[in-house]
């Protein structure tokens, strides 16, 4: 059975290449049939919050993962310290005695050199005695992986291929801190074998670490799971994603109004290649169908949040159904102040508006003239009308609508009317009008407007203009 799992810390925000990680071990175990696991990996105390972890598992459920089993590092501290023993009895761990000082007077000799940094071994070659009466004297120790020297680790990555790392380039590695917590590369191997990872998908930051993990597999005598080391993501300038291109965290897009289901289908689009060539739009179980780790290409995905908020628009315009809309939307437009109590009238908002947004919030602006009576004008509405024959055209509306029906299709006619009996240009009609209906130049459909609000509420607005301007 294919066993995948996902392992974030909780030390931040769920960041979009982690979130796409998690994203591909979970297609793949589903795909497959499999086991998805969730790992939280909490083993620094220091930096590692509660409210992180609750944030975590919120952001994973909101984009729609699921798992079949939940582990925390912090409560499995006893069985990593019987493997770590286990390691000092096989011959393949030892207890290291160096101060952080003289690891520091180490460091800059190599610096000095313009060698890599690698641990002399010094302690390495301490007999048991001399061990045991270090721990008597009561001198702190780490423990240390001992690395066979002068060796190539060799691994086939599923999707990089063919890798050889020399056992030189790292030496002997810390698996126990001094005050007892364990290393990442060591737990991270115990959590795997132990729950039976068959497959081990992640970053491509983490090939160098490959190399001591499988060590540790083959020291323990534990299967050796297959690798599969994902490319980078990069912003649109080619460097790495970071803050400096703007949100790079699932948290950030939730709060901008972006869909699960949009921004779970574009991540899987950075780095995988659709066997169903010009399709871009997938949901979960379409995903799920068709995923297979031979189409993740090898070069490092481009996000582009121009081409997420275009995805995210197609699924407002065409795939949510009108409640799915009505239900996301809500908080949004609570959040803006509007009163969404009457849940007719905000479907008939959105039956006629969901092709003028592309995010929830948004929809927080584009949709204020349907809630908000009382509003300014922007400047740049302020210099047409002094250019327009703003009052003449807000008046003969005002007369036109006493005595007729007001939807989009009269607003039309009324607006030939008026450009014809005050020879005026189109443009000048229907800015007047957006303008005493919105307090902007562009926005909404005065139409479209004109068909959804109550009649009272347009003349209100047209006539506090015109009190404005005379």
């Amino acid at each position: 059975m294919v066993i995948t799992r996902f392992a974030p810390s909780p030390t931040g925000y769920l960041h979009l290449g982690n979130a796409r990680t998690a994203i591909f071990s979970y297609l793949f175990a589903r795909h497959h049939r499999g086991k998805f696991i969730l790992r939280i990996e909490d083993t620094d105390l220091e930096r590692s919050t509660k409210e992180f972890e609750a944030m975590l598992l919120e952001d994973l459920k909101w984009l729609g993962l699921d798992w079949d089993e939940f582990y925390r590092q912090s409560e499995r501290f006893d069985i990593y310290r019987e493997y770590a023993q286990r390691l000092i009895e096989l011959g393949h761990a030892y207890p290291c005695f160096c101060t952080p000082e003289e690891l520091s007077i180490e460091r800059q000799e190599a610096e000095k050199k313009g060698i890599p940094y690698r641990y002399s071994g010094k302690c390495r070659v301490l007999d048991k005695k001399q061990v045991e009466e270090l721990k008597e004297s009561g001198k702190s120790y780490t423990i240390r992986f001992k690395v066979p020297y002068g060796e190539y680790v060799v691994f086939e990555d599923l999707i990089k291929g063919h890798i050889a790392i020399n056992t030189d380039d790292f030496g002997d590695f810390v698996i126990i801190r001094s005050d007892g917590t364990p290393t990442y590369n060591f737990v991270v191997v115990i959590d795997d074998a132990l729950m039976g990872i068959t497959h081990v998908i992640r970053g491509e930051d983490h090939i160098p670490n490959t190399p001591k993990q499988i060590l540790i597999y083959r020291a323990l005598g534990f299967d050796v799971p297959k690798f599969a080391h994902l490319p980078v993501i990069l912003g649109e300038d080619r460097s790495k994603l970071s803050k400096r291109h703007g949100a790079v965290s699932v948290r950030n897009y939730r709060e901008e109004g972006y869909l699960p289901q949009a921004l779970f289908n574009y991540l899987c689009l950075l780095g995988w290649s659709s066997p169903q060539e010009g399709k871009e739009i997938y949901s979960k179980e379409e995903l799920i169908e068709i995923f297979d780790l031979k189409d993740i290409n090898t070069s490092p995905a481009v996000f582009s949040k121009e081409k997420l908020r275009w995805m995210n628009g197609v699924y407002i315009r065409e795939v949510l159904s009108l409640e799915e809309l009505i239900d996301g939307i809500t908080p949004f437009l609570k959040q803006a102040g509007y009163d969404v109590s009457d849940r007719d009238y905000l479907k008939r908002v959105l039956e006629k508006t969901r092709d003028s947004f592309e995010t929830f919030k948004e929809a927080g602006d584009r949709l204020k003239p349907f809630f908000v009576d009382d509003f300014d004008i922007s400047q740049d509405a302020w210099s047409e009308l002094e250019n327009a024959r703003v009052y003449d055209i807000l008046s003969v509306f005002l007369e036109k609508i006493k005595d007729r029906q007001l939807n989009a299709q009269s607003v039309k006619e009324m607006a030939r009317e008026i450009q014809k009996e005050l020879n005026v240009k189109a443009k000048d009609v229907w800015h007047s009008l957006r303008i005493a209906l919105t307090g902007e130049l562009e926005g909404v459909g005065v139409d479209i407007l004109c068909d959804i609000l109550p009649k009272e509420k347009i003349v209100l607005r047209v006539e506090r203009l015109l009190k404005k301007i005379a």
